[in-house]
């Protein structure tokens, strides 16, 4: 009997590959789409009042249903002190929108404060203003305009994606 295969095994054995083959493409399509739909703020800028007391907060986050894709979490930092920490579960604006906090400890104050914008769906946007206690007490308008920080993607979570669908070719082989 001969040592190769029936054209049927063969046949059968490259039909079962091409099959696992694009069930693990879809799968992966499916997986990784999510986070191509969904995105971060585009912009978090940030400014103070020192006439008020406000922090000014505006964000950028284009979304299609602001209900189901949202800014989910503001958070306000000085330093390592958080100083506030707000969920949403939705936003006001499809596009831009404005968040003004409350706070006149500011006032005179120097450093860094920091707000980090959260997705409801996808990563995050932040923004730095730098204070300086001379121009902090003479007026609005006297503080550093926003330094934006680079957006926080699960890129980790992609590559587990990735390895698993290797470690799953080499299992199904």
């Amino acid at each position: 009997m001969p040592d190769n295969p029936l054209p049927s095994q063969m046949h059968f054995r490259y039909l079962s590959e091409l099959v696992r083959t694009l069930v693990l493409v879809l799968v992966s399509l499916v997986v990784l789409s999510g986070g191509a739909l969904a995105h971060p703020p585009a912009d978090t800028a940030v400014t103070y009042d020192p006439g008020t007391g406000d922090l000014i907060v505006t964000i950028t986050h284009q979304v299609d249903d602001s209900t189901m894709h949202f800014v989910k979490q503001v958070t306000v930092k000085q330093g390592d002190i958080v100083l506030i920490d707000k969920s949403y579960t939705s936003q006001p604006d499809r596009s831009s929108f404005t968040y003004r906090y409350n706070l006149p400890q500011l006032k005179g104050s120097s450093g860094e404060i920091r707000v980090d914008a959260q997705c409801s769906q996808f990563g995050s946007r932040s923004g730095t203003l730098i204070l300086h206690a001379a121009s902090a007490t003479t007026g609005p308008g006297n503080a550093v305009p926003v330094v934006p920080a680079p957006t926080k993607s699960p890129a980790g979570e992609y590559v587990a994606f990735v390895a698993i669908g290797f470690v799953a070719t080499r299992i199904l082989q």
